[in-house]
């Protein structure tokens, strides 16, 4: 699942990594303007030891070796530099000139580098020009001057001194390169930490993997589509329905569909879609021609009942509370064979309400009355109602929402519902963006879609009564 969450980061923000590497390419550049550029000029000797009376030539060669370093050091003295500054003619002063300068003797070699660095290209071969033309002279006259170093030496000039129109700073391929791969770095940086941190769930098989509970169905994210005068078009267009559509088929066919009279939509928490997809569960049952009650089943916060225009001054709290009859309390929808049961005004606990035995009384007449019972519950956590209202259904359709439920929070209100002994039946994937929908399942969903309505309209024409039309007995969920 991780690597399959990287890849989707990647996916989803490659212009991340894009912009990075844009940025680190235009600081790059932004250095390579400001960086004002130095030039620098080489000139290389190669050292050997005069011999002194009686010395070896193995011995003038160690003696080489040690004055080589020497030399290096000497290169920047003040006597020296002071010199070399006259010699070449540059304005700069002698310490200036000094910074300019530096060396590195090999031993092994013999071999002495200079180089000479300045802001302008004239002045570093000057200075280097006249190292490599007085250097040799004022060694030996140091040499000379109170036998320094003893016998003299001869430094040839093996190298340079070179002129390089091309700047050694900045290196501005290089700065590029590097910006270039700062910004990558960055960008990938940025999508492991987005990979890591995002923790919800996108993909049908990880929402399987990480529940071990099967998907029913996928419903699309889809815009409303109704108006003032369709109520249930708020709840979703035709994609949506048909995902119900497939939603219902699926539970039809699942072991024991014939006990599925009553079927509770709960989700993990709030704002996951439960609602959305319990009115169209219950749409599709009345679609196909059986009579269904949508029972707001959330006293926390009721608000299906405004969302179809209904009024929710009696409703299952006030048959709970025995203040209400069954025949007032459910309203008539719009839809034929569609009924529902609004929640009303819990006056007191709605835990306490919906645990007292007057809720199984209430769940007995409705099994009764209709052939299909979808319960709109409150969300498993933090509150008892959905795990109470779950345990006295025929089985439980667990909603989630793409790219919000996360693996541990679905896990949570699964294990809520396993402490209740509530039949989970499977979970619907909720909000999955259209194009994410597999293209083989649309094909299918569509061809399905026709032979639904078939039937909604066969049953419509075969006289299945006004919503007011008593409810056939001893009915199951059928697709």
């Amino acid at each position: 699942m991780k690597y399959r969450n990287f890849l989707r980061s990647v996916r989803n923000g490659w212009w991340i990594v894009l912009v990075s590497v844009l940025v680190g390419v235009v600081v790059a550049s932004v250095v390579n303007v400001a960086t004002v550029p130095v030039y620098q000029s080489t000139v290389k000797f190669y050292v050997i030891a005069g011999t002194a009376t009686g010395q070896s030539a193995l011995q003038a060669d160690a003696l080489a070796r040690q004055r080589i370093v020497g030399y290096a050091s000497l290169l920047t003295s003040e006597r020296v530099v002071e010199q070399v500054t006259k010699a070449s003619g540059v304005t700069e002063t002698v310490p200036e000139v000094a910074d300019m300068i530096s060396a590195f003797g090999d031993a092994n070699t013999l071999i002495l580098t200079v180089n000479v660095r300045s802001e302008k290209e004239n002045d570093a071969y000057a200075i280097a020009s006249a190292l490599a033309t007085n250097f040799n002279r004022m060694v030996n006259d140091l040499e000379a001057t109170g036998n320094v170093f003893g016998a003299g030496s001869i430094l040839n000039v093996v190298g340079g001194p070179t002129r390089d129109n091309n700047p050694v700073s900045p290196k501005e391929k290089l700065n590029t390169g590097l910006g270039l791969l700062l910004g990558l770095a960055v960008g990938v940086g940025i999508l492991i930490a987005r990979s890591r941190a995002d923790k919800s769930l996108r993909v049908t098989d990880d929402v399987e993997a990480e529940t071990g509970v099967k998907v029913l169905a996928t419903i699309p994210a889809e815009k409303p589509t109704g108006s003032r005068l369709d109520v249930f078009g708020q709840w979703g267009g035709p994609l949506l329905l048909e995902a119900a559509r497939n939603l219902r088929t699926n539970l039809h066919f699942m072991p024991g569909a014939d006990a599925l009279r009553v079927i509770a939509v709960t989700s993990a928490a709030a704002g996951e879609g439960k609602s959305t997809v319990a009115v169209n569960l219950a749409r599709s049952c009345a679609e196909a021609g059986y009579r269904s009650l949508l029972v707001e089943a959330d006293l926390q916060h009721p608000r299906l009942a405004a969302d179809l225009g209904l009024t929710n001054d009696e409703g299952l709290a006030g048959l709970l509370q025995q203040s209400a009859e069954l025949a007032t309390a459910i309203r008539p929808t719009s839809q034929h064979g569609l009924f529902v049961l609004p929640a009303g005004r819990a006056g007191g606990s709605a835990s306490e309400l919906l645990s007292n035995t007057a809720m199984e009384a209430v769940m007995i007449q409705l099994r009764e009355a209709y052939d299909v019972v979808i319960l709109d519950t409150a969300p498993l956590m933090p509150f008892a109602d959905a795990r109470i209202v779950s345990a006295l259904s025929d089985g439980v359709v667990v909603v989630t929402r793409f790219a919000q439920s996360s693996p541990a929070g679905v896990r949570d209100g699964l294990n809520c519902l396993a402490l209740v002994h509530a039949k989970v039946l499977g979970i619907v994937f909720n909000a999955l963006p259209v194009q994410r929908l597999p293209h083989r399942g649309r094909r299918r969903s569509s061809h399905t879609g026709v032979s639904r309505a078939a039937v909604s309209a066969s049953a419509a024409e075969d006289g299945a009564g006004s919503n007011q039309a008593a409810a056939p007995q001893n009915a199951r969920v059928e697709s």
